[in-house]
């Protein structure tokens, strides 16, 4: 049969985060470097790579791969190298025995010059491939689909789980996407709906809540051959761009009517219970008071100030808190601070240093916070998230005692979806009272021991109060910043993949 190109292009923003990102932030992998840190991680290139792995008449090529932590919009600078490196890496791999391309992509990434990264990557990666080679994209459920995104390829899958635990069968099932189209001659069309709603909360947890319900029902859909794909996208409320909000999509075999039909009943669905789809915070001094009446460990949910969202990291909104509270539980937690982990590399373990700590990337939110702490550990930075195993590149870390307080501190904004940013740097967890997460959907996950979780309503870049960010790019009206939305569904078909190869 002949090549698939492979590459990848994943991060995901938060605009309202202060501190651009930078070309140095990525991981880059080039060429057979993309399959071998992938090989035994769970992700969509893993999963494509396991589709294609037997067989004999399919080539795999690794082209380029570039992931990053969430934080702020990339800069001009930094998208133009990542972007140009990625469509050049296209450029030197096409040869006349490629057949088609895969391209893991996150959909919620976004520059300060560019408001859709995917979709400029997509076009011009199809100008120079031409309408004829296949293109399918692997998404984020939390990522944004663009008109520019779907005009420029041919079928896309997405994560049908949140928390993600589907990383590797979304990648299989581009796999599959993409043997429908080389081996059956599928002829994929798309009908996508785009729904004025940002939603968060507890009814988002797919096992559990109501948007699970209807991801089922986009599950049957392709299991029943139905749909190739099925998606209910709900966007990253994060990430201000002009096509911002929920969308359904959905991938036929050349039959629009029927990819219509079934995008408008995703839709539907999705509105009917948008209004229950909203995060039940709490305020800080009454988890406070509350935890003290819990019998065991609680957590306390940061996810105003979730690097895997896109926020900074450098909240100390929860340390002020609970100092002011005098509350005298054990606590652990994480926060990034790299002139307070240089502090605490410089005197050793051991040593009792005086630092500001806090606020050093946004502190306009996070005003710093003086502190007397005792070092108890130093790192590198260097470990594996828990479940992933993909690499975290913190910098130099350190764990501070203030009192019943440990925090570890990071200078790099990491994922912190797991608990390896407490077990990787020695820390009991099972000696916490509070546990503090910052990561929205981490505590249901990794730390379901506890008896309580608290979603504190606290201020971040990534904080569920949306009404508190400011967006000023993203369509209006908008569910929940704007009052009394309404919703009338307008379908967008995208043949234009057939016709390009009539």
């Amino acid at each position: 049969m002949g090549k698939i190109l492979v590459a990848a292009c994943e991060q995901e923003i938060s605009s309202f985060n202060p501190l651009p990102s930078e070309y140095a932030d990525f991981n880059i992998l080039r060429n057979d470097a993309l399959f071998k840190a992938n090989a035994e991680a769970d992700t969509c290139v893993r999963g494509f790579m396991d589709v294609f792995r037997s067989r004999k008449d399919v080539e795999l090529v690794g082209v380029y791969g570039a992931s990053a932590c969430s934080a702020g919009p990339l800069s001009e600078a930094g998208f133009s190298r990542v972007a140009g490196e990625l469509i050049e890496g296209i450029d030197r791999a096409m040869a006349p025995d490629v057949v088609a391309i895969y391209l893991s992509m996150h959909g919620a990434m976004g520059a300060v010059s560019e408001l859709d990264p995917e979709g400029y990557i997509l076009e011009r990666v199809r100008a120079r491939v031409g309408p004829h080679i296949p293109i399918v994209v692997s998404l984020d459920l939390h990522g944004l689909l663009t008109d520019k995104m779907l005009r420029n390829c041919d079928a896309i899958a997405v994560y049908h789980t949140y928390p993600h635990n589907d990383f590797t069968s979304t990648g299989q099932r581009a796999g599959r996407l993409m043997e429908a189209i080389l081996d059956r001659g599928a002829r994929p069309v798309m009908a996508r709906i785009f729904i004025p709603a940002l939603v968060r909360g507890p009814e988002l947890i797919t096992a559990t809540g109501l948007y699970g319900r209807i991801i089922d029902r986009a599950i049957e859909m392709e299991q029943s051959g139905e749909a190739l794909s099925a998606a209910v996208m709900i966007g990253n409320p994060f990430t201000d761009a002009p096509e911002l909000g929920s969308q359904t999509l959905v991938v036929t075999d050349n039959d629009l009517p029927g990819a219509e039909r079934l995008a408008r009943e995703l839709a539907d669905a999705f509105w009917k219970h948008h209004e229950v789809m909203l995060a039940d915070l709490v305020a800080l001094p009454d988890a406070i008071a509350d935890a003290l009446k819990q019998p065991g460990p609680v957590t306390f949910t940061d996810a105003a100030d979730a690097p895997s969202s896109g926020a900074s990291g450098d909240s100390n909104s929860i340390l002020a808190g609970l100092l002011a509270a005098g509350y005298r539980g054990r606590v652990i937690m994480p926060i990034v601070d790299a002139p307070a982990a240089r502090a605490a590399h410089a005197a050793g373990v051991g040593a009792t240093i005086r630092v500001a700590l806090g606020g050093t990337i946004d502190p306009a939110r996070f005003p710093p916070l003086e502190l007397d702490v005792e070092v108890e550990r130093l790192g590198n930075g260097e470990y594996r998230h828990e479940v992933s195993r993909m690499p975290a590149h913190a910098g130099p870390t350190a764990v501070l005692r203030h009192g019943n307080i440990l925090i570890v501190v990071v200078s790099r904004s990491v994922f912190m979806m797991d608990r390896a940013i407490y077990l990787e740097h020695g820390v009991d967890i099972d000696a916490a009272d509070i546990i503090v997460v910052k990561s929205p959907g981490a505590a249901i996950r990794y730390f379901a021991f506890a008896s309580r979780n608290y979603v504190l309503d606290i201020p971040g870049a990534t904080s569920a109060n949306l009404k508190t960010l400011g967006h000023r790019v993203c369509p209006r009206p908008m569910f929940p910043l704007d009052e009394n939305v309404t919703f009338k569904p307008q379908v967008q078909l995208y043949p234009e993949h057939l016709r390009a190869r009539a």
